[in-house]
C-alpha cells in the first residue's frame, strides 16, 4: 500500500460505441428541468459531470470484468454535489469518485502526488461514520476550469436525443483515452489511518469552501491492481 506513481494507475479506454451508449443512458436518465443546481453550475457542466459519474462506473465495471470480478448490483447516486456511483459485491458497498485534474496540477502525475481520495467529512461525524466499505477514485486527464469553461461557452441543445450531435457537441470522444483509475481504500484501512492522526490533521478544507474532507492522501492509499485480490478473497 502507498506509495502510488504513474506506472501503478490504471488507463480504461472505451471505444466511441461504448462513449455514445453511455451518453445514451444520460439522456434516458436526466430529467433537464429537474437537474441539479445547488451549486448554480451551468447546465452543460451539470451535464458532463452526470456523463463523466457514468463513464466512471460503466470503466470500473469494464476493467473489472477482464479479472472476472462482476457486480451483483450497480445503484446510480447523486450525492450534493459529487457524482457517486455505488457497486455492491459480497455485501460491500462500493463508492466511486470521479474528478478532473486541477489545472494548478497540469497532469495526472501532480494529482496523484497532491490531492486525496475525495471523501467528504459530514457535520461532526466521526471517521466510522462513512458510508462505504470501499472508496475508488478515478481521473479524469482533462483540466478542470479550463473544461468548466469551455462548457459555459458552448450552446448545446441539451434535450437533444440525437447521440451522434452530443457525442460532437461534449467533445465526448476525450472519454476514449482519459480515464485513469488512480487509487482505492477500504474503509477498516481508512478508520485506522484517520484515528492515528491528531485530531487537526484528520481532515481539511480550501478557502471558501463550507465543506470538509477526510485526509486520504491517493499516494499514500491502495494501488488499483490491489483491488482485484481483495475482491476475491472477500
Amino acid at each position: 500500500m502507498g506509495n502510488i506513481t504513474t506506472d501503478d494507475i490504471i488507463r480504461i479506454d472505451l471505444t466511441e460505441e461504448e462513449v455514445k451508449s453511455i451518453i445514451n443512458t444520460v439522456t434516458e436518465k436526466i430529467d433537464i428541468a429537474k437537474m441539479d443546481n445547488l451549486r448554480h453550475r451551468h447546465k452543460n457542466i451539470q451535464f458532463d459531470c452526470l456523463l463523466r459519474g457514468y463513464v466512471g462506473e460503466y470503466c470500473i465495471i469494464k476493467w473489472l470484468k477482464t479479472y472476472n470480478i462482476n457486480f451483483e448490483t450497480t445503484n446510480y447516486i447523486q450525492d450534493d454535489e459529487n457524482i457517486d456511483i455505488d457497486f455492491y459485491y459480497k455485501e460491500k458497498n462500493l463508492e466511486l469518485k470521479t474528478s478532473l485534474v486541477p489545472d494548478a496540477d497540469v497532469t495526472i502525475d501532480n494529482a496523484i502526488r497532491r490531492r486525496d481520495i475525495k471523501l467528504i467529512r459530514r457535520g461532526n461525524s466521526r471517521i466510522e461514520d462513512l458510508r462505504g466499505d470501499i472508496h475508488l477514485q478515478i481521473y479524469y486527464s482533462q483540466k478542470r476550469k479550463a473544461k468548466d469553461d469551455w462548457l459555459k461557452s458552448q450552446t448545446i441543445n441539451l434535450e437533444s436525443k440525437d447521440i451522434d450531435y452530443l457525442y460532437t457537441a461534449f467533445n465526448a470522444r476525450a472519454y476514449k483515452t482519459t480515464t485513469f483509475f488512480v487509487a482505492w481504500i477500504d474503509k477498516e484501512t481508512l478508520v485506522k489511518k484517520i484515528n492515528a492522526m491528531p485530531e487537526k490533521d484528520r481532515y481539511w478544507s480550501f478557502p471558501g469552501s463550507q465543506r470538509f474532507f477526510w485526509n486520504c492522501k491517493i499516494q499514500d492509499s491502495k494501488k488499483p491492481i490491489e483491488l482485484v485480490n481483495y475482491l476475491r478473497a472477500l
